[in-house]
């Protein structure tokens, strides 16, 4: 497990991560207003969408292929993977150390989401405003709406969970 050595309180490290969560965001919509410049002001010019690789193309298809298995290997291992890392980390004694993991580990996810709605975007771009990827990017922006810190999301998360209760 990662062991940062800076302690901060609680709602420091809460606060924090929600200033990390809206900066992804903010990135996200940023991306997707530069997606849409280049697109219009390309259609205007061109009449067509900006385009740098044809999506049948080898290069198209591996971009394709690699922001798809990029996304569909990170979002369940984000959100499933991550509960399975908080199970391990609600057994830390020190409340210091078992904090400041937490939310290394949280930031750490929600970069991860961030980037696969990100890399969705970038091959929309790339790709001559190619649909899927559009679908593909806001399954990963969706994705990182369950993401979202909370104080009460960060205590249930970190409960010792009973190991010998069985369902």
């Amino acid at each position: 497990m990662l062991k940062p050595n800076v302690h901060k309180s609680k709602s420091e490290w809460l606060s924090q991560m929600k200033i990390v969560y809206y900066f992804l965001y903010a990135c996200i919509i940023v991306l997707f207003g530069v997606i849409w410049y280049f697109n219009y002001d390309s259609i205007e010019q061109t009449g067509e969408p900006f385009q740098l690789f044809e999506p049948n193309s080898t290069i198209g298809m591996t971009l394709q292929y690699g922001a798809i298995i990029y996304t569909l290997l990170v979002i369940p291992g984000a959100l499933y993977g991550f509960k399975r890392v908080c199970a391990k980390i609600a057994r830390v004694e020190d409340d210091d150390l078992k904090y400041d993991t937490y939310y290394a580990y949280a930031n750490i996810r929600m970069a991860l989401v961030a980037l696969a709605a990100g890399l969705g975007l970038v091959a929309y771009l790339l790709l001559g405003a190619y649909k899927p990827m559009i679908w593909l990017a806001a399954i990963g922006a969706v994705a990182l709406v369950f993401t979202k810190p909370s104080e009460a999301k960060t205590e249930e998360e970190l409960r010792p969970q009973d190991e010998d209760l069985k369902y």
